[in-house]
């Protein structure tokens, strides 16, 4: 029955053999009536041995399926093999003239091909279920649907989504409609068996044919908006190697649930490759903000580090009000996913690093005339980091005059001094008044004051004047070293005293 059933869908005749019958339409009552039956003995026998091959015609209408549609898609590339693609099913299905009876379809599966354009002749990609999806069906009423015809949903469930030799080149344009473009479109064309129940039993149907297309939103480059940078701290120092974390907050404007699996990017300042960035997993929901949080590791005897880090802690004198950074995929070794290498590696996004918010490095600081030294006040902004302070190369500027330059290098014990200055961890006990910076006051500092800025220095006597400041210092944090760390500062509370 089942072959009898997929050869009339498909339209194509099957040969049907009709035995003869020693029985007759009539005889049925007769025997209920307890009469005999009017057929001769013999001529029943005749019958009975009559073979007829009647040949019985296909359905007129072969298009059953007559439009495919998958929605609340996922791909998910996180696994090491094939990706998986999930997504709910909705066909609908035309009966034919001569099948207006009920049919419970109760299982799919379907064989899909996928093509990069309708015009396209080869596929790039199949996507196969390892076993028949769980499905509905619901005859049409003749009032919300059409009488005659059939919506039939389903469930793929993680079936495993096979790039064809040759289909790599298209399967990339596809993910970058999906990633770059506002809209992606995608055909498909296939076969499916279904398992129905129906007046004729449970039957197995092979082979329906079916093609459609699936237009998805898309990720606009992750640019509407862009990339947040949510949070930014650093968490330890290495010799080799500054460890950062930070939240990044994308937005999906896509209507597609993606996952991308581990990847490893390169960070990058300006131009210049300044580390290494894990992401767990980036994943992204549909149209939601999602949260990654993501590693980074800075390289240490890197000038374009200090240069970053430099600017982004400065508070001050010609000081960036926003330092971007990038995310570039051209690490070798981005992704484990052999499929999406060379996707990978032209993948990039701008994220501006959040303000520095902190308290700043210089606490304030005390001039004392008579000895010409200044006394500065610090303090480690970092939480849970050891902070050094190995050296400094200041100048101070009141208005547009500058007023005195420092000089200093604390490791330097030939010249008295008896180390670098520590800086201990904020103090961050009391969790609901935020983090307090632990004061340190430096030795004294001998300081040359030019004319123009003495004057302003004496009117301040006894009191204080607000002054900006550039410098360049040396820091260790934790045991990750920072050489000619570019730093300035503004609005900064100097008091002048007269003594030494």
């Amino acid at each position: 029955m089942e072959i009898f059933l997929t050869n009339y869908l498909h339209g194509n005749s099957t040969e049907v053999h009709v035995r003869g019958s020693s029985f007759g339409p009539d005889d049925e009552q007769q025997q209920l009536m307890k009469q005999a039956t009017r057929t001769p003995n013999w001529l029943r026998k005749a019958l009975q041995s009559v073979v007829l091959s009647v040949p019985f015609p296909g359905a007129t209408e072969t298009d059953l399926i007559q439009s495919l549609e998958l929605s609340n898609i996922k791909i998910d590339f996180s696994s090491l093999g094939s990706p998986l693609i999930s997504g709910d099913a909705l066909a609908i299905l035309k009966k034919p003239e001569e099948m207006q009876f009920h049919m419970d379809v109760t299982q799919i599966h379907p064989h899909v091909f996928l093509y990069l354009n309708q015009d396209s002749t080869k596929a790039f990609a199949t996507v196969d279920p390892e076993r028949p999806c769980q499905a509905k069906s619901e005859d049409g009423n003749g009032i919300d649907f059409p009488l005659g015809k059939m919506k039939v949903t389903a469930r793929l469930v993680r079936a495993p989504f096979k790039v064809l030799p040759n289909g790599q080149k298209d399967f990339e344009t596809f993910l970058d409609r999906v990633f770059r473009q506002k809209k992606g479109k995608v055909y498909i064309r296939g076969t499916s068996d279904a398992t129905v129940e129906s007046a004729f039993g449970h039957l197995n149907i092979r082979g329906l044919e079916f093609n459609g297309e699936i237009e998805t939103e898309g990720l606009e480059g992750m640019q509407k908006p862009p990339p947040k940078v949510k949070s930014l701290a650093i968490v330890g120092g290495y010799s080799d190697a500054l460890l950062a974390q930070t939240e990044i907050e994308i937005y999906s404007p896509s209507d597609v649930d993606i996952n991308l699996g581990e990847l490893n990017m390169h960070l990058m300042f300006d131009g210049h490759i300044i580390g290494n960035t894990t992401i767990p997993e980036l994943a992204l929901a549909p149209r939601v903000h999602n949260n990654l949080t993501v590693s980074a590791w800075l390289f240490g005897n890197n000038p374009h580090v200090i240069d970053f880090i430099g600017r982004y802690i400065s508070n001050g004198v010609n000081t960036k009000s926003n330092v971007t950074l990038t995310i570039s995929g051209s690490h070798p070794n981005a992704t484990k996913s052999k499929f999406l290498n060379n996707f990978i590696k032209h993948l990039s996004f701008d994220v501006q690093a959040p303000p520095f918010e902190e308290e700043p490095l210089l606490a304030d600081c005390q001039m004392n005339i008579l000895s010409s030294t200044v006394v500065m006040s610090l303090r480690n902004p970092f939480p849970n980091i050891l902070m050094a302070i190995t050296k400094i190369n200041a100048s101070a500027t009141y208005e547009v005059y500058e007023i005195g330059r420092l000089v200093a290098n604390f490791e330097d014990r030939g010249e008295g001094w008896k180390g670098p200055m520590m800086l201990p961890p904020p103090d961050c006990e009391q969790k609901d008044k935020g983090c307090k910076g632990v004061i340190v006051n430096s030795e004294k500092i001998p300081v040359v004051t030019k004319k123009l800025g003495y004057d302003a220095i004496k009117k301040a006597l006894g009191g204080s004047i607000v002054v900006s400041v550039e410098s360049e210092v040396g820091v260790m944090i934790d045991d990750f070293k920072l050489t000619n760390l570019q730093y300035r500062q503004n609005n900064i509370t100097a008091k002048v005293r007269k003594g030494f």
